[in-house]
């Protein structure tokens, strides 16, 4: 896939033929300098940003589906349904608290009633040591504190596919760590596609394969360190 922005002489390719191909049980960590393409990457891969050519292959319930040919209420039901995003920015709601922000995605994405729901969202907040700011609202928290909600509102629902953009750029170490288990998890216990970008070389270690992208190109490294994924019988994305 490809994917340019500008025209003319101003025309910049972000992406020139580029091919991903992430798989269920695998945490895929995407590196490379700032301006490198990959947040649109990122994007295009999880239905955001059309690419300017190229297709987007994902499975849903068994049948094969092409992301970018499906109209907008189609992608938008696709993403509510399979999907979790961990954004640079939190995107959090102002007006709920860190518990409502899970909650929300159980019962809308998740469809489960609010029992459910609010046991689910307490656990995954416990789990992310957020169980006393549960209450607070966004200005109330710190912006690792805001983070670690924005993860666990992605996780929460156990997606099949996970996009994460810097997901521990403003944690410590130590939380950043529980992040990065949590999300090993994902993919490992849960099955889950895990997409992160991120420019923190600590990461590799949780990574079961590694790709690098530089002036639009990329390349891949896998990482013979990390616990092997299961290869599943899934096309995934390309």
């Amino acid at each position: 896939m490809s994917r340019s922005f500008g025209d003319g002489a101003l025309k910049r390719f972000a992406l020139r033929d580029v091919t991903v191909d992430l798989f269920p049980g695998q945490l895929a960590l995407l590196m490379g300098p700032s301006g490198s393409g990959k947040s649109t990457l990122l994007a295009v891969l999880s239905g955001l940003l059309p690419p300017d050519s190229g297709q987007v292959f994902a499975e849903d319930q068994g049948r094969t589906v092409d992301v970018w040919a499906m109209t907008d209420p189609e992608r938008e039901q696709f993403r509510l349904r399979h999907t979790g995003f961990i954004f640079q920015g939190y995107n959090l709601f102002p007006a709920l608290t860190a518990l409502q922000q899970l909650e929300i995605v159980l019962k809308w994405g998740a469809g489960l009633d609010n029992a459910e729901a609010r046991s689910r969202a307490e656990d995954m907040l416990k789990r992310l040591g957020l169980d006393q700011q549960k209450s607070k609202k966004p200005a109330q928290l710190s912006g690792g504190e805001k983070q670690r909600v924005a993860i666990g509102r992605a996780l929460v629902k156990d997606p099949t596919f996970i996009f994460a953009d810097e997901p521990t750029s403003a944690l410590d170490w130590e939380n950043g760590k529980v992040v990065l288990e949590l999300l090993r998890a994902a993919a490992h216990s849960r099955q889950a596609s895990i997409f992160v970008v991120s420019h923190d070389d600590r990461m590799k270690e949780y990574a079961d394969v590694i790709y690098h992208l530089n002036e639009g190109r990329l390349e891949v490294e896998h990482n013979p360190a990390a616990p092997a994924p299961i290869h599943l019988p899934v096309e995934g994305f390309s």
